[in-house]
Formats: structure tokens, C-alpha cells, sequence
């Protein structure tokens, strides 16, 4: 089902968009390998039937403060959030995307875990709003 909010399409499924699997997939075209994987499965199970800036805050929060991943884990949550937009039909231009590399290096640099935030600063990168 897809609803507008503010002029953009957001996904909302009680099914995840990206599987824990396909993380793991993405992480590991970067040398890294899986350390633990509880926060990825907590962060997809919190996500489920949530928007779609939700549901990339969730798993920005596993990965950037939870390491999961020996090595890679910015990269890895930028490829991740990517490829949920993609998958959601939401285009990013190369400015969104400049945006929302600084956000994730916030998140991470700031050891960021309140969701809220973590959510509008990925939605300020993308909206502008």
C-alpha cells in the first residue's frame, strides 16, 4: 500500500523491504563480515508496518551504533538506506544523497540512538522538510 505524505510516496508493508540476509550481502562487497546479528532482526522486526524513513531509522541505529559488522558499517547503512528508497520508488539526486551521507556520518560520529531524531534527520535529508 502506498500512501503521500508531503508530496512523497512512502511504503508502508507489514513485510520488510530488505531482508537480514541481503544486509549481510551488501556488508560483505565491503570485506566485512558479521560479528552479531540481534540488532539487525530487532531493527527489521521493529520496522515492520512502519514508513519508510522509520524503518531506515531503525536500521541506521543497528548498524551505525550497533556494529554489527567488522568493518564497513557506514558503508553499509548507506547502501542499505539506498537501496530501501530504490525499492520504494522514492529517486534521490545526487544533492539528497550528498545529504544524506552527512546525515548518516552524524548519526554515527554523534553515537546517535534516539529514533526520532535518527528518523527526521534521514527525512530532512530526503524532504528538505
Amino acid at each position: 500500500m502506498f500512501i503521500y505524505s508531503n508530496y512523497v510516496k512512502i511504503y508502508m508493508n507489514p513485510e520488510y523491504i530488505i531482508t537480514k540476509d541481503q544486509i549481510r550481502a551488501i556488508n560483505e562487497e565491503y570485506g566485512g563480515s558479521l560479528r552479531t546479528d540481534a540488532e539487525i532482526e530487532t531493527a527489521l522486526d521493529l520496522g515492520k508496518g512502519k514508513s519508510v524513513y522509520r524503518k531506515i531509522a531503525y536500521l541506521l541505529r543497528a548498524i551505525l551504533v550497533g556494529h554489527p559488522f567488522t568493518d564497513g558499517n557506514k558503508r553499509t547503512a548507506l547502501i542499505v538506506a539506498l537501496t530501501i528508497f530504490e525499492k520504494c520508488q522514492i529517486e534521490l539526486n545526487e544533492e539528497k544523497k550528498e545529504k544524506l551521507v552527512a546525515e548518516i556520518t552524524k548519526i554515527a560520529t554523534e553515537n546517535q540512538t534516539d529514533i526520532n531524531r535518527i528518523e527526521r534527520l534521514v527525512k530532512y535529508a530526503i524532504t528538505g522538510n
